[in-house]
């Protein structure tokens, strides 16, 4: 269904190109272009001042859900999973805010199309976002990798071998050429980091480093 309504809302990453967190993306996907499309009609309504300050805050919503389906489309596979908490958290306020602002231009609108807004309202509500297994697995042994790695644990360079062997084995990254993909978008993301996210920067360089020393064992 996403497939064939997603070419209506400008935008939106086709639902191939998520690269993590397929089915968390695919759920908040299918949310946006239910709101995309009634947003027109809200418009037309012309819901009075109270009205319009949630239809802002609606769009709002929707164009902050698009960065984040961006950001999991074009990212870091194990930059995404590393983060992978932090991820499920914002669907879930983005899903609490578009309910939310549709739950205030409900009664501001006529009939017709208030049935339509409860509707969606519905699905949203319905709407369950969680790590899969693999992916809360890997993001588990990443963030320990980088707790190592931060320490002077002498024992770092071998868990960082088997560290990667597993996360890539649980994250499909089984051939030279996703490693070389997965390569180009660490790169991609510490070009665009900036002076405020060093942190961020820190962790792209460590994950990068390690997938050099050890892309021989990818595929194996």
């Amino acid at each position: 269904m996403v497939n064939n309504r997603r070419g209506v809302v400008e935008g939106l990453p086709s639902p191939s190109t998520i690269k993590v967190h397929v089915r968390m993306c695919s759920e908040l996907l299918n949310l946006v272009v239910r709101v995309s499309e009634i947003i027109p009609e809200i418009e037309e309504a012309r819901p009075r001042a109270s009205g319009m300050e949630a239809l802002c805050s609606l769009n709002n919503g929707v164009d902050k859900a698009k960065s984040l389906l961006q950001h999991c489309a074009e990212s870091s596979i194990l930059y995404l999973s590393l983060t992978g908490d932090a991820i499920l958290s914002r669907c879930n306020k983005l899903k609490n805010l578009l309910e939310h602002s549709l739950g205030l231009i409900l009664n501001m609108v006529p009939l017709v199309l208030a049935a339509k807004i409860s509707g969606i309202i519905i699905a949203i509500r319905n709407a369950v976002f969680y790590l899969e297994p693999n992916e809360e697995e890997a993001g588990k042994v990443l963030n320990e990798l980088v707790h190592r790695y931060g320490s002077s644990n002498d024992s770092k360079e071998e868990f960082a071998l088997s560290s990667i062997r597993f996360v890539c084995s649980r994250l499909h990254i089984s051939s030279k050429r996703d490693l070389a993909i997965e390569r180009r978008s660490i790169r991609k993301l510490v070009d665009k980091s900036g002076e405020a996210e060093r942190s961020k920067r820190k962790i792209l360089l460590l994950f990068l480093s390690i997938l050099d020393k050890y892309r021989t064992i990818v595929g194996e």
